[in-house]
């Protein structure tokens, strides 16, 4: 979802009220007119509605959106069902109290709000949420009430330049922008999940023994050659046989560097339940590392074959990643990519004796972490291939 250069994170939607500054929100570019998104519940719930708490600056008709919402058990778009569509420039027509900036002194009141109730709950996972401003233009025109027809103005179709909420001057600059989102419902009781659970269908039992089944090609060490460490140890080559087997992809054992916690307390004076946790800041932005592969085409030049995510996990933690097609080539690279300053080494793991000074975290080090590895029949390459497996 785009996001202004001077805007909250997108992610801030979904934190509790509380964090963050209390005059800072979430708002698109002006150039946007459009965006949705999808919240994924941490379990099946009935969900009732949603409330969108109003950004301290306030809805104006210029910038205050249609919104429409959707529900789903699943990821595909096209199996969800329309929950409702709601018209907010007709709402603030009704209530003054969602117009203009917040007024002082309210901090400690319920905030501005807008809730979007369903016309009946529905059981589901994922929410969808789309803001859309209405073009220019687009919005009906009443001769009667809009316009003296025996005005002495030099063009009586002219309406007044409408102000933009968050502090434009022109209709032009106004912009989609919210403070919060939140989705009301009952989640599903966990007895109802057990009781699910324990049903095993014919077909449930033959899936889980298959899954359950030895797999007929085991992953197997491709030996190297030699290696090299450049850029503070965040680049490695490794250089192979002619003779190596295709590659199928590689092993990564998870770092060892840690990400700093930044948490946030709610206010004291708030006494709600639900603003008694803290909330994590990687939640908000997060820190995100991805792995680069090159290799070495038969023109002596590097291609990039993929860039993979890495997810969080626990240290030494072994991952494996697929490449997209069996690889054949003498020399391949890998590059770490990504915010690798926003991580800093375990305390508990750091040695005092070390010379190395290093400005980034030592743990990011891509040495003893990676192997590649092909696929085989362990029965075609007999007992000793055991000893080589990863």
């Amino acid at each position: 979802v785009e996001t202004a250069a001077n805007s909250a994170p997108f992610l801030s939607l979904l934190a509790p009220f509380n964090y963050g500054s209390r005059l800072s929100y979430w708002k698109a570019p002006s150039s946007v007119t459009s965006v949705e998104f999808g919240i994924v519940l941490g379990n099946i719930s009935d969900v009732s509605g949603v409330t969108l708490i109003v950004s301290p600056c306030g809805y104006s008709m210029a910038d205050a959106p249609t919104v429409q919402i959707w529900a789903s058990n699943k990821i595909h778009k096209e199996e969800r069902s329309l929950m409702g569509k709601w018209d907010l420039q007709s709402m603030i027509k009704g209530s003054s109290d969602l117009c203009g900036p917040e007024k002082p002194g309210t901090e400690h009141k319920v905030p501005r709000h807008v809730k979007f109730l369903f016309k009946s709950s529905i059981r589901c996972r994922i929410i969808w949420i789309s803001l859309r401003l209405q073009r220019p233009g687009s919005s009906s025109i009443n001769i009667g009430s809009d316009f003296n027809l025996l005005s002495l103005d030099e063009n009586p179709f002219a309406q007044e330049t409408r102000r933009a909420s968050f502090g434009g001057s022109a209709e032009s600059e106004s912009c989609l922008h919210a403070k919060r989102i939140l989705v009301f419902g009952n989640p599903i009781r966990k007895e109802m999940d057990v009781n699910l659970n324990s049903y095993q269908s014919p077909d449930k039992l033959n899936l889980t023994g298959f899954m359950e089944r030895t797999p007929q090609l085991n992953r197997f060490k491709v030996p190297i050659e030699a290696e090299r460490l450049m850029d503070n140890d965040l680049v490695l080559e490794q250089y192979l046989s002619p003779a190596s087997p295709l590659l199928a992809g590689f092993r990564l054992d998870v770092f060892s560097a840690i990400k700093p916690r930044v948490t946030h307390s709610p206010l004291s004076d708030v006494h709600n339940p639900h603003f008694s946790s803290i909330f994590d800041d990687r939640y908000i932005n997060p820190a995100v590392l991805y792995l680069q592969v090159s290799v070495l085409q038969e023109n002596h030049t590097m291609v990039i074959i993929g860039e993979y995510r890495l997810p969080e996990a626990r240290a030494g933690t072994p991952m494996y990643f697929d490449f997209p097609r069996q690889i054949q080539s003498r020399r391949i690279s890998f590059k770490l990519l990504g915010d690798v300053a926003a991580f800093t080494d375990d305390p508990s793991e750091q040695d005092d004796s070390g010379t190395r000074i290093s400005p980034l975290a030592v743990g990011l080090s891509l040495s003893n972490r990676i192997k590649l590895y092909y696929y085989a029949d362990p029965y075609d390459l007999g007992k000793w291939a055991s000893l080589t497996a990863v």
